[in-house]
């Protein structure tokens, strides 16, 4: 495991020390800040150039190999007797009133 500082880093993956520095800061970059500066591990850009590096969002991907079928996929919410959608307003008021018993 060979650690690198941001300008070794930025070398390595030619690009810009700023450019690296503001990546790592979003996250898109795999890096840590310990005290006022940036270390990376060769290893994980190696990896992260590669496209094998796990980026946010994918770590917890699984996949299992069951097939749904048509009826599987279906919406809990077919059976819904009013479908939900845009209401005004008024129209809002009215059925809360309903609901209530107002007038």
């Amino acid at each position: 495991m060979q650690p690198l500082n941001l300008i070794e880093a930025a070398e390595f993956l030619d690009m810009n020390a700023e450019v690296l520095r503001r990546q790592a800061k979003a996250g898109k970059v795999p890096g840590r800040k310990t005290g006022k500066k940036w270390r990376f591990i060769l290893e994980h850009l190696a990896d992260w150039v590669s496209n094998s590096y796990a980026s946010n969002g994918r770590e917890l991907r699984v996949i299992d190999g069951f097939k749904q079928t048509n009826e599987d996929k279906k919406c809990q919410s077919t059976n819904a007797m009013k479908r939900g959608g845009l209401n005004s307003p008024h129209q809002t008021e009215h059925e809360y009133n309903n609901l209530l018993g107002l007038k």
